[in-house]
């Protein structure tokens, strides 16, 4: 300052200098975006999971009995360990392609399961292979047929179940390789060995279930020729034909589901008296460690009631029932009961009986041990045991307070100590965790990321979590383009819980402006869309929808994932309602930011986030100028009982649930513009629930638009994506007009 300098002199040398100030901070500016690229819907979309995503360490995984791991690199096998071991190579490509003899090289090295310390199986063309790394040697351990499905290998990669059709077969080499076809009634209805019973749901991943030893073999048999068809054009013949399903919709006549045991010494197959009603559900299958007997839970088809019942596998009948669980809303057993090893006699149980999914231990002849795991937090899922089963290590959440359920957004992993509960924290790092645990039970491999690390990759020490060598720390893929920031906020939605929910804001941000918004909403059961993890659980498409100038908001709300049974099951028989007052709550909050442009705002979502965009623009009309609704479900009565009726109830039981949850008979009070897409052979929101909203649309003079994309099933997956997001993203920005 020069002050001898007055009056205009002076303020023209102010003026002066401030604006050689912006010239250069502009420049700067322009030299830094000049650095950076832009972020393509292509690239965001089709290189998600490749170019635009974190480093990883491909096949990493321990070493049975041994604590030492291994990993994919340079098109090597590599083994390492603790402290200063050099990586040892095992096993390389081109030893894998020169053993195999293909006509056509593999580009990758497969997925490798290890069955001990030095011998490892991979799936080639329907065929297995061994490979001993002591011996080095590789051989083609057993060939399916090429149309071999739901391949399911015994411990010891001795027998291969798999189906053919609807039938169930076993590969076998134990006494002399032959094939043994255990069903034979497999036809329209009738299937065996497939992991659709239940429609997936309630636990049920797979159809088939080894004994401990390999001498059995459990499997569900599923009686679905009372549910009704349903057809599904397939255009890619001259003329297009139609491909039946079975699909059992709400408050309809359900599915029937038996367990079949073959014994692969006898070849004799013999059925669980599992009794009635035929609609219950049979879930959670697990073998005793003696393989004498097996265990069921039954599910009531109301889901509010479950028991545990212990079957004799010589005779088919029931032992013993272990115990039952009711809850007034509904019952969700996922996880079969986990034996001990150095106790037969103990298992481990999954329940939110406290409010909280917990682990419990369980006695079979004595009944409740102890409850292990307490306190108003998740516990996500079970790691694994040390080598004396005297610690138990899992993944959970951090705790969460009702006022401040950041928390939910955590996974970390937990010590138990399993003689009286008490649980440590094995990372204070803030992010999302997950563990592989050594067969000794003394190491585990932590990979884990967050909002501001991308990914790493920890082998830390069970006891304390100590760190002990970090494999892996990946550099910021999106460092060189140009995007924004997202931020983790928190607002009072419904009932006065406090809710996650994540912005996503453009580079360049201008708090002077405003900016329009684009939700994307799921909100429903099972799903949870804001965790602190790499890009905090967003799409990498919506950054490039932040880079077109919107502010892209997600809210967890009421009913979502990883928040407590009373949390989730506040939507109990009315699913869209307090869902949709969350999200217009979510609204509210956005309307309290200065640089919010509540005039231009927009909503999309797919299959449940589907029917809350439909939901939030006739329910809340006028408040989204557009919507995108995906695969959206219309009318609960038209969805399947699985799902439905566990938080419906049947249309029967809830008929003013349903009506008020139902869109069709709502387009009238449609505002603003709605796109509707469907998969052309969905099998799983079927398109005549789109086809409903349509046609009353028509019949009431409400103007929308339709897409449908033939051939393809629920979601829009591999380089169609592309089409789809750009025809979300361009459809909405006709209609709010976002300036970059």
């Amino acid at each position: 300052r020069l002050p001898h300098l007055r009056g205009p002199t002076l303020l023209c040398m102010f003026l002066l200098r401030s604006l050689v100030t912006a010239a250069l901070a502009s420049a700067l500016t322009l030299t830094v975006s000049a650095q950076q690229k832009e972020l393509t819907l292509k690239y965001a979309v089709l290189k998600a999971g490749t170019d635009l995503a974190p480093e990883r360490m491909s096949g990493l995984q321990w070493i049975p009995n041994t604590d030492t791991y291994c990993y994919v690199k340079d098109s090597l096998l590599l083994k390492a360990g603790v402290g200063k071991m050099a990586d040892v190579p095992l096993f390389s490509l081109k030893e894998l392609n020169d053993g195999m003899k293909r006509k056509e090289a593999l580009k990758r090295m497969p997925p490798i399961t290890w069955s001990g310390a030095n011998v490892f199986y991979f799936n080639v063309d329907s065929i297995t292979y061994q490979y001993d790394v002591s011996k080095k040697a590789m051989l083609a351990h057993m060939a399916l047929p090429a149309n071999a499905e739901h391949q399911d290998h015994d411990a010891l990669y001795t027998q291969t179940a798999y189906t053919l059709g609807n039938d169930l077969y076993i590969h076998t080499t134990r006494e002399r390789e032959n094939t043994i076809r255990v069903t034979n009634d497999g036809a329209d209805g009738i299937v065996n060995g497939a992991r659709n019973v239940h429609r997936n749901e309630y636990g049920v991943e797979k159809g088939t279930f080894w004994s401990p030893k390999g001498d059995l073999l459990a499997f569900y048999r599923l009686d679905e020729t009372m549910v009704s068809t349903y057809e599904l054009e397939d255009i890619s013949t001259k003329p297009s034909t139609f491909n039946t399903i079975r699909y059992p919709m709400a408050g309809q006549t359900s599915h029937h589901a038996t367990i079949g045991v073959f014994d692969t010494r006898t070849k004799k197959t013999l059925f669980l008296n599992t009794g009635e009603p035929k609609d219950q559900y049979l879930t959670n299958l697990a073998w005793a460690p003696d393989q004498k007997s097996f265990f069921v839970v039954h599910l009531n088809r109301a889901t509010d009631h479950l028991r545990v019942v212990q079957y004799d596998v010589a005779t088919g009948k029931a032992m013993k029932e272990l115990f039952e669980e009711r809850d007034a809303k509904w019952l969700e057993p996922t996880h079969p009961m986990q034996f001990l090893k150095s106790d037969p006699d103990k298992y481990l149980w999954w329940s939110q009986r406290d409010g909280f999914p917990h682990l419990y231990l369980y006695s079979l002849s004595k009944g409740l041990v102890r409850q292990l795991t307490t306190g108003n937090w998740v516990v996500k899922r079970v790691i694994g045991l040390d080598a004396k089963e005297a610690n138990l290590f899992v993944e959970g959440t951090a705790m969460i307070d009702p006022k401040d359920p950041r928390g939910a957004t955590e996974t970390r992993i937990y010590r138990i100590d399993m003689s009286n509960g008490k649980g440590l924290l094995l990372t204070p790092e803030a992010g999302t965790h997950s563990a592989q645990l050594s067969t000794s039970g003394t190491l585990y491999i932590d990979a884990w990321s967050s909002l501001t690390v991308p990914a790493r990759v920890d082998l830390r020490g069970a006891t304390a979590g100590k760190t002990m060598k970090t494999l892996l720390t990946s550099k910021d893929p999106l460092k060189e383009y140009a995007v924004g920031t997202i931020e983790m906020v928190t607002f009072t939605g419904e009932n006065g819980d406090v809710l996650n929910a994540r912005i996503i804001k453009p580079s360049g941000f201008d708090p002077g402006r405003k900016y329009p918004v684009l939700f994307y909403v799921y909100n429903g059961p099972h799903v949870q869309l804001v965790t602190n993890s790499f890009l905090g659980g967003a799409s990498h498409w919506m950054l490039h929808a932040a880079e077109r100038g919107y502010l892209v908001f997600t809210v967890d709300g009421h009913g979502s994932d990883n928040r407590g049974r009373d949390f989730e099951q506040a939507i109990h028989r009315q699913l869209g309602t307090l869902e949709v007052k969350d999200q217009l709550l979510g609204v509210e909050y956005l309307k309290g930011l200065p640089y919010v442009d509540d005039k231009r705002m927009a909503v999309h979502g797919w299959s449940f986030g589907g029917f809350m965009t439909t939901s939030l623009m006739v329910m809340a009309p006028g408040t989204f100028q557009v919507g995108v609704a995906g695969g959206p479900v219309m009318d609960w009565s038209m969805y399947e009982v699985m799902y439905t009726e566990r938080y419906m109830d049947t249309p029967q039981e809830n008929p003013d649930g349903y009506s008020a949850s139902a869109l069709p008979d709502k387009c009238d009070k449609l505002q603003g513009d709605l796109l509707l897409i469907h998969g052309g052979v969905d099998d799983v929101v079927l398109p005549e629930h789109s086809y409903a909203f349509i046609k009353n649309s028509v019949s009431k003079g409400v103007q929308l638009d339709f897409f449908v994309y033939p051939g393809h099933p629920h979601n829009v997956r591999g380089k169609d994506r592309l089409h789809l997001m750009t025809k979300v993203l361009d459809h909405i920005d006709r209609v709010i007009q976002p300036k970059p």
